[in-house]
């Protein structure tokens, strides 16, 4: 009963401290968005002087330089930068928490924030919502390194991070949860759910409070919804439309990331040269697109080039993104989404398909087809509308667009799809998982630190204690001797002197190199998840090792004693 309490006291002190980090996470993730956002829009209000990514209102000399800029610009950067700073963005977050334990390094965050500045402010065609999950992913993982966390208190962070930068730059704190849930770790932990979701209000807080609030899209008008069957029809178009857009997206991507090993300068060129064709002739796409949406919903925008520039946005975002410049995806499949819904709601021309309604069904099935989040995108419309009034309808066209892309095409998250293309997986098997989510501690066995040669006195105390193994360190080497065999070793005096009595001064000692046999043993500081020792098992050979804890104290872990672990637990 007491251990049974005790491991209560210990679940409920982690969540405490978890919830404490992922309160500052959120505040520091908040803060960082808002410095990424000024950075971002600071500039391009200067320079347009209008709302953001309305490159339309510059000259043809303005958008072409620009994006022209941004590129050379880019290729300099990348030029001069060693390899390992080339990666960024969602598939390398995913990377970094299967392969390397959710290590992120700061510089490669450091590069993600200012090449993804460098790309918005020039107008590329990508989405600043990526960048900023690598970031917030870099800043959680830096805070559960400062504060020493186990494995899974690492991913907590990593998660709490996530749902912080989604929350701050869309103002959708649960759509921020679920973000990092369904597209970061692929399943819900319950486990980490609380701290998450403290992280997540936080930075949704402070992002209000620094950027004020984000109404990125003129939505009042959406007040009821009448399920009628021809607007179920023009969802169905609608899903249809999605899914094709979807499927152009992903695979122009996959044939261009067969030409990755190209110099970032020819690459980089071919953008360039894309970006500033189309700067000339559709405007309208350059940035995240933002702008361009806002215009179909208040009727501003061309209808006979809707779908025009619904085709040419989709393939300028997968030729950008696919050749490498360091930008997110998600905004402008937001973006292609929408515009698609509103070609679909002018097409059909009814009293119960508008423009509003359509445009946001759009958003939310082509996100939820291009990176299989169902519930991110449907959580993501309700929050940016205020309103449940679309949920029916949503969830019919998310349904069927996840189903339809699965299906028809055999289509992952493109994030998914990215990492198998370069031979990586996208989540860790059900085992890698469980070790994850533990530390050592369930599988220790405590150990009493003692000295190599021992006052009898004290000898004799070991048999009032429960503790069943004892360590030493001589000549740089640890041993671990079993408590009983000290005690049986003891009894020998009954029989006259032994040769492993030592006298210093008045005190008799016992030598415990020769009253037993000492196993040698290696000691290693505490690993952050049993799949780190595990591992260890199996690279050394070896059946048991001493680990150094936290608290300076020693414990003993056993092959046997894990897979005894692993069985029960199965």
């Amino acid at each position: 009963m007491r251990e049974k309490w005790s491991r209560k006291a210990r679940a409920y002190d982690d969540l405490s401290i978890l919830a404490a980090l992922g309160a500052l996470c959120g505040l520091l993730s908040g803060l960082l968005m808002a410095l990424f956002y000024a950075v971002i829009y600071l500039p391009a209000r200067y320079f347009i002087g209008a709302d953001v990514d309305a490159f339309e209102t510059l000259s043809v000399e303005w958008r072409v330089g620009l994006s022209v800029s941004a590129c050379f610009l880019l290729a300099l950067v990348f030029t001069g930068l060693p390899k390992k700073l080339h990666k960024v963005g969602v598939p390398y977050v995913v990377e970094r928490l299967n392969y390397y334990n959710g290590n992120l390094p700061i510089w490669n965050g450091v590069v993600q924030f200012f090449t993804a500045a460098v790309g918005l402010i020039g107008g590329l065609s990508i989405g600043k919502e990526g960048p900023a999950v690598h970031l917030g992913a870099t800043l959680g993982g830096y805070l559960a390194g400062k504060a020493k966390l186990p494995q899974y208190g690492v991913e907590t962070l990593l998660a709490c991070g996530v749902a912080g930068a989604i929350s701050a730059i869309f103002q959708t704190p649960l759509a921020g949860v679920l973000f990092a849930f369904e597209v970061i770790f692929l399943e819900y932990r319950q486990r980490y759910v609380l701290p998450v979701l403290l992280s997540s209000v936080i930075a949704t807080l402070v992002s209000h409070f620094l950027i004020g609030p984000l109404h990125i899209f003129s939505i009042d008008s959406i007040t009821s919804v009448v399920l009628s069957l021809d607007m179920f029809l023009a969802c169905f178009v609608l899903v249809v439309f999605i899914v094709l857009l979807s499927a152009l997206f992903l695979h122009t991507q996959k044939v261009l990331w067969r030409f990755s090993g190209l110099s970032v300068w020819i690459r980089f060129s071919v953008v360039a040269a894309l970006t500033a064709l189309v700067a000339i002739y559709f405007p309208q796409t350059l940035g995240s697109g933002y702008a361009s949406l806002s215009n179909v919903l208040t009727g501003e925008l061309v209808v006979y080039s809707l779908l025009l520039l619904v085709i040419v946005k989709t393939l300028l975002t997968a030729f950008t993104v696919g050749l490498g410049v360091p930008g997110g995806m998600i905004g402008p499949t937001f973006i292609i989404g929408g515009l698609a819904g509103a070609q679909v709601a002018q097409i059909f021309e009814s009293e119960f398909i508008y423009i509003a309604l359509f445009a946001l069904l759009g958003m939310a099935a082509m996100m939820a087809a291009s990176f299989q989040a169902p519930l991110t995108a449907l959580v993501a419309i309700v929050e940016m509308t205020h309103s449940s009034e679309v949920i029916v309808p949503a969830l019919f066209v998310i349904v069927l667009s996840c189903l339809l892309t699965r299906v028809f095409f055999h289509q992952e998250s493109v994030f998914t799809e990215r990492l198998s293309y370069i031979g990586m997986v996208s989540s860790i098997n059900p085992l890698q998982r469980y070790l994850r989510q533990h530390t050592v501690k369930p599988v220790a066995e405590d150990v009493l630190l003692i000295s190599a040669q021992r006052p009898l006195e004290r000898v004799k105390d070991l048999a009032l204690s429960v503790v069943d193994y004892a360590a030493f360190e001589q000549s740089g080497k640890w041993y671990f001797v079993r408590r009983n065999s000290l005690l049986e070793a003891l009894q020998t005096l009954d029989f006259g002197p032994q040769p492993w009595l030592v006298t210093d001064g008045e005190k008799v000692l016992m030598d415990l190199t020769k009253a037993v046999e000492p196993s040698p043993i290696q000691k290693i500081d505490e690993p952050a998840s049993l799949e780190i020792i595990l591992n260890w098992f199996q690279t050394t050979g070896l059946s048991e090792v001493l680990v150094s804890l936290s608290d300076n104290s020693l414990c003993l872990v056993t092959r046997q004693r894990l897979d005894q672990f692993l069985l029960k637990s199965e």
